[in-house]
């Protein structure tokens, strides 16, 4: 399954997963932002509701979210009316291609995103956030990291054995692959709430 099939099949969970599980998160992204108030890009399911948390703290820039195919943009327009999200800009292009020109943006926010791709994309990803960012851009990513516990180990076992609940998600690490494409580190750490392996990374693209 790819990510936008995955993202169309679970869009009736994820409001409610990121309000009970990942909310915390976002809030995390916005807190380290430098760049708000610019152009800024927000790749995630289309019911994420940190789509509004992000384009809420950004009011003076412009905030746009990718999505791969008209389907998926149809869900967001939708859940932005119903949940009053003003100001959320939809760009559809195929999976992956971002609509932006080189060094355009000002950060790239991917959540809930990595965990549903096939790591061997991973470096194709990367290297299109790293074409739209400008210098000293900002790279913010949520997934499930590897489990380090009984708990977490156990999550992982009913994502994978309660396949439409997990839809693919899988645990990743995205430092070494930021790293090699040339990102610099700022912060990478887990965020884990009620022992699910949430993980927090925040890149740079350096001067």
């Amino acid at each position: 399954m790819d990510v936008e099939q995955a993202y169309f099949a679970s869009s009736w969970l994820f409001d409610t997963w990121v309000r009970l599980m990942e909310s915390h998160t976002r809030k995390m992204e916005v807190a380290d932002s430098t760049h708000l108030g610019s152009k800024i890009l927000i790749i995630s399911p289309p019911t994420d509701p940190g789509m509004g948390i992000l384009t809420n703290a950004n009011r003076s820039g412009e905030t746009s979210l990718l999505c791969f195919s008209k389907r998926t943009e149809r869900i967001a327009i939708d859940y932005c009316a119903k949940h009053s999200i003003e100001g959320l800009v939809t760009k559809v292009a195929p999976f992956f291609h971002i609509p932006f020109a080189d060094g355009e943006l000002a950060a790239v926010y991917a959540n809930c995103f990595f965990d549903f791709c096939r790591d061997t994309d991973f470096d194709l990803i990367l290297d299109e956030i790293w074409r739209v960012l400008k210098r000293k851009g900002s790279h913010y990513a949520v997934y499930m990291g590897p489990p380090e516990s009984l708990l977490a180990g156990r999550w992982e076992w009913i994502l994978r054995r309660f396949h439409r609940l997990g839809q693919g998600c899988h645990p990743v690490r995205m430092a070494p692959y930021l790293s090699r494409r040339g990102f610099r580190i700022l912060k990478d750490c887990p965020a884990q709430r009620l022992g699910f392996p949430i993980w927090y990374t925040h890149a740079e693209k350096p001067a």
